[in-house]
Protein backbone atom coordinates (compact mmCIF):
# COMPACT_ATOMS: atom_id res chain seq x y z
CA UNK A 1 0.00 0.00 0.00
CA UNK A 2 2.71 2.47 0.93
CA UNK A 3 4.64 1.59 -2.26
CA UNK A 4 1.62 2.64 -4.31
CA UNK A 5 1.37 5.94 -2.43
CA UNK A 6 5.09 6.59 -2.86
CA UNK A 7 4.89 5.85 -6.59
CA UNK A 8 1.87 8.10 -6.96
CA UNK A 9 3.59 10.92 -5.07
CA UNK A 10 6.69 10.52 -7.24
CA UNK A 11 4.60 10.73 -10.43
CA UNK A 12 2.82 13.85 -9.18
CA UNK A 13 6.15 15.45 -8.25
CA UNK A 14 7.56 14.63 -11.71
CA UNK A 15 4.49 16.14 -13.38
CA UNK A 16 4.86 19.34 -11.34
CA UNK A 17 8.55 19.64 -12.24
CA UNK A 18 7.82 19.07 -15.95
CA UNK A 19 5.08 21.71 -15.94
CA UNK A 20 7.40 24.20 -14.23
CA UNK A 21 10.10 23.59 -16.87
CA UNK A 22 7.56 24.05 -19.68
CA UNK A 23 6.42 27.35 -18.16
CA UNK A 24 10.02 28.58 -17.83
CA UNK A 25 10.71 27.65 -21.47
CA UNK A 26 7.63 29.58 -22.65
CA UNK A 27 8.62 32.69 -20.69
CA UNK A 28 12.29 32.67 -21.68
CA UNK A 29 13.39 35.62 -23.83
CA UNK A 30 14.87 34.61 -27.17
CA UNK A 31 18.08 36.28 -28.32
CA UNK A 32 19.36 36.98 -31.82
CA UNK A 33 22.19 34.60 -32.78
CA UNK A 34 23.97 37.36 -34.73
CA UNK A 35 23.88 40.45 -32.49
CA UNK A 36 22.54 39.06 -29.19
CA UNK A 37 19.63 41.49 -28.71
CA UNK A 38 16.59 40.13 -26.84
CA UNK A 39 13.29 39.76 -28.66
CA UNK A 40 10.72 42.53 -28.10
CA UNK A 41 7.99 44.37 -29.98
CA UNK A 42 10.59 46.74 -31.44
CA UNK A 43 12.97 43.95 -32.44
CA UNK A 44 10.95 40.93 -33.57
CA UNK A 45 12.96 37.83 -34.33
CA UNK A 46 12.50 35.45 -37.22
CA UNK A 47 14.33 32.37 -38.46
CA UNK A 48 17.93 32.82 -39.59
CA UNK A 49 18.41 32.07 -43.33
CA UNK A 50 21.07 29.45 -42.51
CA UNK A 51 18.85 27.80 -39.90
CA UNK A 52 21.17 28.44 -36.94
CA UNK A 53 18.49 29.99 -34.72
CA UNK A 54 16.44 33.15 -34.30
CA UNK A 55 17.76 36.37 -35.81
CA UNK A 56 16.54 39.94 -36.27
CA UNK A 57 14.11 40.49 -39.13
CA UNK A 58 15.85 43.75 -40.07
CA UNK A 59 19.27 42.55 -41.21
CA UNK A 60 20.79 46.05 -41.64
CA UNK A 61 20.00 47.07 -38.05
CA UNK A 62 21.24 43.72 -36.79
CA UNK A 63 24.58 44.09 -38.55
CA UNK A 64 24.91 47.67 -37.19
CA UNK A 65 24.33 46.41 -33.63
CA UNK A 66 26.91 43.68 -34.14
CA UNK A 67 29.46 46.14 -35.49
CA UNK A 68 28.80 48.49 -32.57
CA UNK A 69 29.26 45.70 -30.03
CA UNK A 70 32.59 44.67 -31.58
CA UNK A 71 34.15 48.05 -30.90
Amino acid sequence: MSNELDAKAARERAKAIAEQRRAERRNRKRKCVVCGVEESDKTPLGPHPDGIGPSCKDEVTCQARRAGAAR
